[in-house]
């Protein structure tokens, strides 16, 4: 059964959540930010000792000595930008659920639950 207190509880429980996940976002923030400052920082000076050394070799010969060069800096990269991107999904989903749960204890109230 719906009750006062059981909507309370769980409102305090999704507060609880987003005290958890904004912590996450912020350090998934800074780890997305440092991936991607590696990945291109190495993708540049791959492309640039390449170029020095292949002084004929083509735009495309270049990018392609830098992609393999940097594949594991391009996944981790990748795997930072999602990590962010599912810490703040979960913070989406934390504060909808919170505002479902206002409105049904707002309503309660109305009705005199």
């Amino acid at each position: 059964m719906i009750t006062i207190e059981r909507i309370h509880e769980s409102i305090v429980r999704e507060l609880r959540r987003i005290d958890e996940i904004v912590p996450q976002i912020a350090q998934s923030g800074d780890d997305a930010a440092n991936a991607e400052a590696n990945y291109k920082s190495e993708f540049a000076k791959q492309r640039l000792s390449y170029r020095a050394l292949n002084e004929r070799a083509t735009v495309g010969a270049t990018d392609d000595h830098a992609t393999e060069a940097c594949a594991d800096l391009h996944l981790a990269h990748l795997l930072a930008a999602n990590r962010l991107t599912t810490c703040r999904e979960s913070l989406r989903a934390s504060q909808a659920r919170l505002d479902g749960l206002r409105s049904l204890l707002s309503s309660f109230k109305v009705a005199g639950g």
